[in-house]
């Protein structure tokens, strides 16, 4: 599921914007009954056993599920998925290619091998609808990852990737200023899915100083306990956020999409992602995550002042996360000319 707050603004002392952008997304005991694998394993000896599941989407296939089993020293712990894969370990993940109804089960054995432990629930799988290949394009200054994250594919296999007309993998491509052709292939439970889009690459700048006092700022309101309702600090005070490099990826992605292709929205207009898609992209696949945008503001302390007086945005810089993303990038000529993100994580 995703949630989203948009809200534009514009301070009194010139052309700026904002946009927030939310979506927090973690299950514990996913689907009908699921609960049950939380309990019941109480069992012999007076040993208590949990176990969790958690996805990070909308419950749509294909649907990536973590299984884990907090379990004594020497236990260990047999899946069965529901659709006749089988899986071992304290913690396994599996694929759910198809929608449907599955029953998940798992066993917990002792030293011996003697089962001592058992439970079972259901898992509904919806459809994603027709299967369909996407690109997700990591932009940065002067270079290019591609992705296919986004893409519906029901059946396992390798995505290949064509810039300009070359065969690249998931490592940065460097890009001249000028036009460019993306293209991606999937294979398909039914056959090659292919998608293709063009863009045009300018020069960017931008700022690690920059980067670094956001960073500095955002956890200062962190620590002092920034209150959104009072727009003061005095609040409980929270842990500082560890700047993540894949993060960066995706928080860069977002401020060179905007520069490059004039937009201000949390969904690009040259790829169609989202935040959590620019986030997979990179690899990651966080509990939750969040992001904040904004474009005009000519300095850090503007920016994240801005940020902090705004209640989505502060509630973001807020939020229970413990890593960030961070990404200044400017391009003179533009609209807005400067263009700030900072992307939110909980693993």
């Amino acid at each position: 599921m995703t949630a989203g707050n948009k809200r534009s603004w514009k301070p009194k002392w010139g052309r700026a914007m904002l946009l927030m952008g939310l979506s927090a997304v973690s299950w514990t005991d996913l689907g009908r009954g699921l609960s049950a694998l939380a309990q019941g394993l109480q069992a012999t000896h007076s040993i208590n056993y949990s176990v969790r599941l958690s996805a990070n989407s909308e419950g749509r296939a294909p649907l990536d599920v973590t299984m884990t089993a907090t379990l004594p020293s020497g236990y260990r712990a047999a899946w069965d998925f529901g659709d006749g894969q089988q899986g071992a370990g304290a913690a396994v993940q599996h694929t759910y290619y198809h929608a449907g109804n599955y029953t998940i089960s798992t066993q917990i054995l002792d030293g011996q091998g003697r089962l001592v432990g058992t439970a079972t629930g259901q898992l509904d799988v919806q459809s994603s609808g027709a299967e369909r290949a996407e690109m997700t394009l990591l932009l940065g200054s002067g270079e290019l990852r591609v992705s296919a994250a986004g893409s519906v594919v029901y059946a396992p296999g390798t995505p290949r990737f064509q810039v300009d007309g070359r065969e690249v993998g998931p490592k940065a491509v460097a890009l001249a200023a000028g036009p460019h052709r993306v293209t991606v292939r999937v294979p398909g439970s039914s056959g090659m899915l292919e998608r293709s889009l063009t863009f045009t690459m300018a020069p960017l700048g931008g700022s690690v100083p920059f980067d670094a006092e956001v960073l500095r700022l955002t956890n200062r309101a962190r620590q002092r306990g920034w209150n959104c309702a009072t727009q003061r600090e005095g609040g409980p005070a929270l842990p500082p956020l560890a700047r993540n490099a894949q993060l960066d990826l995706a928080a860069t992605a977002q401020s060179a999409g905007m520069a490059l292709a004039g937009y201000f929205d949390h969904q690009s207009a040259l790829d169609g992602s989202t935040p959590s898609r620019r986030i997979h992209a990179t690899g990651m696949k966080p509990r939750s995550n969040a992001e904040n945008i904004a474009a005009g503001q000519t300095s850090p302390e503007e920016v994240v002042d801005s940020w902090l007086h705004s209640p989505g945005h502060c509630h973001n810089i807020m939020g229970e996360f413990s890593l960030i993303g961070l990404s200044y990038v400017t391009r003179p000529g533009t609209k807005y000319k400067t263009y700030w993100t900072q992307v939110f994580a909980q693993l």
